[in-house]
């Protein structure tokens, strides 16, 4: 490796675990990263790498996904609730979103295929040691200053009651008021990809909305309302919204809490606009088996705005590139949404989804 390279705060005295039940890799990658300066230590299984982490403190994680007995998966989960300040990156044969969605899932850092090559094992490394370096300083920073949200939730709050009024109901610059609001619940995530995100949520759910039938006025309202889905978030605090690790229980049911919130928000309005908009902050992450939140309702008891929204949220959250994964192509995304039929999603409005999509494609 180049002695440019510049190594992060934790890199030249980094500890590192290597996780995998094939003893040649494991005497590999450690030739490897010794010869860089990193100290390394090595476990044959997730029994042995649990003790290891229990026992001493390491910075990173290389762990293979397919090992006798417990998986690399199982293994990662374990990581980030008991070890969360842990970066990890998962190792792997086999180069598929069935691999790779559940790594990003459970918070891994990155995923690396095998054979894998030498400069992108270092480059992943070095990569995931300066992300961990400065989410340790951003949680740093949020726990040593209280977070107000008032004056952001306020501001939210202004902008719906000019949503609200009568004047603005038809008015051209609806769908800019609807834009900013959204965006001001967002605020946290300065990503330019999040405005780009809420825009193709608002032209599928339109859409999916067509496709069944909905006339061209109502279609337009459900995807203006959908860009407000996730408006509760603004009252949720940041050392929530912001952790890198996997949610503690408490926290998971809290962040829940942004669909209630959003709802209480929207409701109460005579604008048939912010009226929808409730429905679907409140519902879109029900699932169709009835295991969603926050009521539990399935099948047909969903409301059907939230039902098309769902999909169109999921199905650009795979299609868009995250620090913890790659973009799916059309087709992984595709294949991932299928998975879903029944369980998340409404099978009948997927395949309708899926299909104008691939018909699309095909001219």
């Amino acid at each position: 490796m180049s002695s440019t390279v510049t190594f992060p705060r934790t890199g030249p005295d980094a500890k590192i675990l290597i996780v995998d039940d094939e003893e040649p890799i494991r005497r590999s990658l450690v030739r490897l990263l010794d010869r860089i300066g990193f100290e390394c230590a090595t476990a044959a299984d997730a029994a042995e790498a649990r003790q290891l982490l229990t026992a001493d403190q390491f910075d990173l994680m290389l762990c293979d996904v397919t090992m006798p007995g417990e998986s690399g998966f199982s293994l990662l989960a374990h990581a980030h609730h008991a070890h969360p300040e842990l970066a990890v990156i998962m190792v792997t044969a086999v180069d598929s979103p069935s691999t790779t969605e559940p790594a990003a899932r459970y918070g891994a850092y990155g995923c690396i295929l095998k054979p894998f090559d030498t400069n992108v094992i270092l480059i992943n490394i070095v990569g995931a040691l300066n992300r961990r370096a400065e989410l340790i300083s951003e949680i740093a920073r949020d726990r040593g200053a209280e977070t107000d949200n008032s004056a952001r939730i306020g501001e939210v709050v202004s902008l719906l009651e000019t949503l609200a009024t009568e004047d603005l109901a038809q008015s051209p610059a609806r769908a800019e008021t609807v834009r900013r609001v959204a965006l001001a619940a967002e605020w946290r995530d300065p990503n330019p990809e999040t405005a780009l995100h809420l825009e193709r949520v608002r032209q599928n759910s339109a859409r999916l909305a067509t496709l069944i039938g909905l006339p061209a006025q109502e279609a337009e309202t459900l995807g203006l309302a959908s860009q407000l889905h996730d408006i509760g978030k603004v009252c949720i605090p940041d050392s929530i919204v912001l952790n890198p690790r996997l949610l503690t229980e408490d926290e998971r049911l809290t962040m829940q809490g942004h669909t209630e919130d959003g709802f209480k928000m929207l409701m109460g309005s005579d604008s048939p606009l912010l009226k929808l908009g409730s429905l679907i902050a409140l519902s879109h992450h029900e699932r169709f088996d009835g295991n969603g939140y926050p009521n539990r309702l399935a099948g047909n008891s969903i409301p059907l705005e939230a039902r098309i929204v769902a999909i169109a949220d999921v199905f650009d959250a795979l299609r868009s590139k995250r620090a913890y994964k790659r973009a799916y192509s059309m087709q992984e995304s595709f294949e991932i949404l299928r998975n879903r039929r029944r369980a998340q999603l409404d099978s009948e409005l997927l395949d309708l989804f899926i299909n104008d999509l691939e018909k699309d494609a095909g001219r």
